[in-house]
């Protein structure tokens, strides 16, 4: 079993990881194949506790970090949702929540789960 320990480690497993899937799954050997599966578990495992994720993500952060992405400041994303510069700045303060229309914008837009959008303007 593979355990890895720090980033230098990650590197050289997903190096290793990478060579078998230029070599293709259809050329593996059973053997191969099942280091592919320890090396695939031993990096995923890693990088859960290297690099965890928040649990319930607040849709603010998500928003930011869309904008970060697209590179958008407050007042191009209020001109793409047809909102006003002042209430994109209470969303992202968490002083207002969304209401029904921005949540279809959200959506809509920039692909953000339905769900996430509802659980959040609850």
């Amino acid at each position: 079993m593979t355990i890895i320990t720090n980033k230098r480690e990650y590197h050289l497993v997903m190096s290793e990881i990478e060579g078998y899937l230029q070599k293709g799954f259809d050329a593996l050997s059973s053997e191969e194949e099942q280091k592919l599966d320890e090396l695939s578990t031993a990096a995923e495992s890693w990088e859960l506790s290297a690099y965890p994720m928040p649990a319930n993500p607040q849709l603010k952060d998500i928003i930011v970090f869309i904008m970060h992405q697209r590179g958008l400041n407050q007042t191009e994303l209020s001109q793409q949702l047809k909102i006003s510069k002042t209430l994109v700045s209470e969303i992202l303060s968490g002083k207002k929540k969304p209401n029904l229309e921005i949540a279809r914008q959200l959506h809509q837009q920039f692909h953000i789960d339905g769900n996430l959008i509802l659980e959040s303007t609850i």
